[in-house]
């Protein structure tokens, strides 16, 4: 029973089948002009229209890329290469990894200065504090759309108007809350913003980058020009037509019967371990993501005790799993380290039922009586 969704999610056999059939069918490079090639740029161009039509934006703002890591440092290092003189970067402290990797690698290289935002216990930035950090040389603030954590859900829409006030770039990390929470790039003032397929039940290697116009971005890769000229390299056609697959199947109710199954995981938890700790905001929660601890049980020993079960859950992130240190992202929300550790993440996702959470909170039970 597959609970870590906010991980990986599986592919929707639909995706899988449209995936075999392009891979099969359109295999011509779609920089090709001859009928072949525009037939796969055909397939490129529908998954774009999806993608744009789902967050606001112009299908030629969105460029593909390998997924959410390569977004986020081409929406990072792209922005201060093309920044002329010094570069300020405003970033929250509990952003992805591929935020905050490239982040220290730019201030560690001499390349950028680098403000690092707090949160508050509920794992959520204060938009004054974003302001406090603006100057006139601000080339970019990132702040993620939603923790893949906590699932807290940032301010992104007052932030991205502070940043649009103050005519700075604002950029957002949304691979956990894409199709998830609600997206309109220009109603929330954003400029680039980072999207990937296998959070959405698409294939993993694919994901995008939504850049407005006008947005001045340096390339990571040089090449043959491809998509605006922001990523060189042929397109993956199959992930490409996969993820265009992925978001089409995403409905838009689906992210109430998700919040559903959450609420009903958050009332068993605290029916049946009342001194239960959840993790972030009461209502600013996605709808998939719930992080609790239950007090004097460690969450690794419960995440062993319940993958022996057949139920996968996790510790922590997918990209903090295999460590033993306690998670920077609960730490930074003020809990010792015995309380970070003792945290587990239970995701939901589109295949998600209302069966498979009553049967994780009785192993749960079981579990945790011993």
């Amino acid at each position: 029973m597959f609970l870590d969704n906010a991980a990986s999610t599986p592919v929707d056999p639909a995706v899988a089948a449209r995936m075999d059939e392009v891979q099969r069918t359109l295999w011509a490079n779609p920089s090709s002009v001859h009928v072949p090639g525009a037939r796969a740029m055909r397939e490129v161009e529908r998954a774009r229209v999806r993608i744009a039509e789902r967050i606001g934006a112009s299908p030629e703002e969105v460029h593909f890329t390998s997924g959410g890591t390569e977004a986020n440092n081409l929406a990072l290092k792209g922005a201060v290469w093309a920044t002329s003189g010094s570069a300020h970067l405003v970033v929250s402290c509990v952003e992805h990894p591929s935020v905050l990797e490239v982040a220290a690698w730019l201030e560690g290289t001499g390349q950028a200065r680098v403000t690092r935002l707090p949160v508050g216990g509920d794992g959520r930035v204060s938009v004054p504090d974003v302001e406090a950090a603006l100057s006139d040389g601000t080339t970019l603030v990132s702040v993620m759309h939603v923790n893949n954590e906590t699932g807290a859900i940032q301010p992104i829409g007052e932030i991205g108007r502070l940043c649009r006030q103050r005519g700075v770039v604002f950029h957002s990390d949304s691979c956990q809350g894409f199709l998830k929470a609600r997206l309109d790039v220009a109603e929330q003032g954003l400029d680039l913003l980072t999207l990937n397929a296998h959070k959405v039940h698409g294939p993993k290697g694919v994901g995008a980058l939504f850049v407005r116009r006008g947005v001045p971005l340096a390339p990571l890769l040089h090449g043959g020009g491809h998509e605006g000229g922001l990523r060189a390299g042929t397109l993956n056609v199959p992930g490409i037509a996969g993820f265009g697959e992925a978001v089409a199947r995403f409905g838009e109710g689906e992210a109430a019967r998700m919040g559903a199954l959450r609420d009903r995981l958050l009332g068993g938890l605290r029916r049946d371990f009342p001194r239960a700790r959840v993790h972030g905001p009461e209502g600013a929660r996605i709808c998939g993501i719930v992080n609790f601890a239950l007090p004097g049980i460690p969450g690794k020993w419960l995440f062993q005790r319940l993958d022996a079960r057949g139920i996968q859950v996790s510790a922590s992130s997918a990209c903090h799993s295999a460590s033993l240190t306690p998670s920077p992202v609960l730490k930074a929300m003020g809990l010792t380290d015995d309380e970070a550790n003792e945290a587990l993440r239970v995701s939901i996702g589109r295949f998600t039922g209302a069966e498979e959470i009553d049967r994780f909170l009785e192993a749960l039970r079981e579990v945790a009586a011993r």
